[in-house]
Formats: structure tokens, C-alpha cells, sequence
């Protein structure tokens, strides 16, 4: 894993050096088939959310990019107030989004706790249906900002490739999943109790994913027990959630190469 953490820094220089004067790539958020908890701390309820590129030639988001929902996209806050009774409403409304890391492959999305209240709601989960898209916001003096017509193919032909060729692929799609619900729920901090690592795998296993394949599952479970015993997370260079991110994060990379090769071929 040390070779894939100098890939991450290498790529890290490559982003610091590009253009903040353009528009960056519309954004594929990737489908889910069960809600998503936020986690809510300091007045924020947070979740982290897998996305992929729909726009090669743009430049890649930088951490922390705000992204707008397109209008029209089946993405649904899941609200349950004190009660126990569970409510739908749409989410964009109620959410701030922007780019989690530098790359395309996470976005983090934000609900602030006094909205939730507002909502009538004690805790909250989110969920993405087909085809959503996220497009960055504009900014006074973008030199290449996104068109229309940018925004219609993005939502339009690129997204419906991308759901064919990204969502679609359940091979790989069911272990990112699992992995971004692992990634949700271990703590930010390198210091982790000696008993957290099976703790936060069945208690992620109790809140999804129970519908992917036992050999999918049993991929995951490599990957996160892979970071448990990761060299550098042993040292505390990184916590057990950066190395999932950063597997998560190359499986995305994996799927998006393919995307990209497919419109390349005009598929």
C-alpha cells in the first residue's frame, strides 16, 4: 500500500497545479439501493457519497468544490423524527455539496442539524436514484464556464452511458458500496480502541449491503482488514478510514477508465 500512498501524493502535486479559473467536471453520483446515514457532530450532519467524472476534458475537482444538484434528480432525504416515523422529502433543498477530496471520485454532503430540526426530523439518511448528476457552481470569472449545452449532455447521454457502464457494474459497483459505508462510519482520528475493527464491520453490516454477494462482501472485508494491517496506519501516518477511502477511491478510479474509454469509442 506505501506504493499506492506515493500515487496519492503524486496526484495531490498533479491537482495543486491546474486551473482555478475553470469550471470544473460535472459529477455522476453513484446509485445506491438503500439509504445512507448522515452523521451529525458540532451542528453538521455529514455523509460522504461516491461520484465518478462525466467530463474528461474539464479540469478535476479540488476539495472542496461546491456542487449543485441538477433539477429534477431522485435524490431523497429519508427523515425519521422521535417517534420512529420515517418521511421522504427531496434533499436539494436542504443540502450543501462539495467535493470531499482532490479528484472526482467523493463528494461530501452536508445537512445542518437546525434544518433537521426544522424538518421535524431526529436523524436523517440519504438516498440516490438513477442517473443523478452534480454540477459545480458557477463562479464570477470562469474562463470555461459550463454551457447549456455542457449541462444538457452531462445530465443527458454522458449520464446514461455512465449509468450503463459505472452504476450497471455490479462487480465492482456492490464492493464500492460497502466500502463507502465503512468509510461513513469509522471515525476521522488515527486512534481507534483495540476492539472498534470488528465493532464497526458488523455494525456497518446491521445498516447495509446485506443484499451483495458473499464473495463481494468477502472483497471488501480484504480491503478493510487490508488497511487494519497497513504499515502506515500501524505508524499513524493515516487513519483505517484514509486507507478505505483511498481503496475506495481506486476502484472509482477503475470504473471511470472505463467510462471514459466507452465515450472515447462513442458507445
Amino acid at each position: 500500500m506505501f506504493v499506492r500512498f506515493i500515487t496519492f501524493v503524486i496526484f495531490a502535486v498533479f491537482i495543486s497545479g491546474m486551473s482555478a479559473n475553470a469550471a470544473t467536471q460535472s459529477l455522476a453520483l453513484l446509485e445506491t439501493d438503500e439509504a445512507t446515514p448522515f452523521i451529525c457532530a458540532n451542528g453538521i450532519c455529514q455523509v460522504e457519497l461516491s461520484t465518478f467524472c462525466l467530463q474528461k476534458e474539464r479540469d478535476l475537482p479540488r476539495v472542496g468544490d461546491p456542487y449543485k444538484v441538477v433539477a429534477g434528480a431522485a435524490l431523497s432525504l429519508v427523515l425519521t423524527d422521535i417517534a420512529g416515523n420515517v418521511t421522504q422529502r427531496p434533499a436539494a433543498p436542504y443540502i450543501q455539496i462539495k467535493a470531499a477530496r482532490s479528484g472526482h471520485t467523493a463528494v461530501q454532503v452536508e445537512l445542518r442539524e437546525g434544518a433537521l430540526a426544522s424538518l421535524g426530523a431526529v436523524k436523517a439518511a440519504i438516498v440516490i436514484g438513477e442517473r443523478v448528476t452534480l454540477m459545480p457552481v458557477a463562479f464570477a470569472g470562469d474562463d470555461n464556464p459550463q454551457s447549456v449545452q455542457d449541462q444538457l449532455l452531462a445530465k443527458g447521454p454522458l449520464r446514461i452511458l455512465g449509468a450503463r457502464i459505472v452504476d450497471g457494474d455490479p462487480a465492482r459497483v456492490e464492493t464500492v458500496r460497502i466500502l463507502n459505508r465503512l468509510m461513513n462510519a469509522l471515525p476521522r482520528t488515527n486512534a481507534i480502541d483495540p476492539g472498534a475493527r470488528e465493532k464497526l464491520w458488523v455494525f456497518t453490516a446491521r445498516r447495509g449491503f446485506q443484499a451483495a454477494t458473499p464473495e463481494r462482501i468477502a472483497r471488501a472485508s480484504a480491503i478493510y482488514n487490508g488497511c487494519w494491517a497497513d504499515r502506515l496506519v500501524e505508524l499513524g501516518a493515516y487513519s483505517v478510514r484514509t486507507c478505505v477511502q483511498r481503496q475506495h477511491d481506486n476502484l472509482m478510479w477503475d470504473l471511470v477508465k472505463r467510462y471514459w474509454k466507452a465515450v472515447g469509442a462513442g458507445s
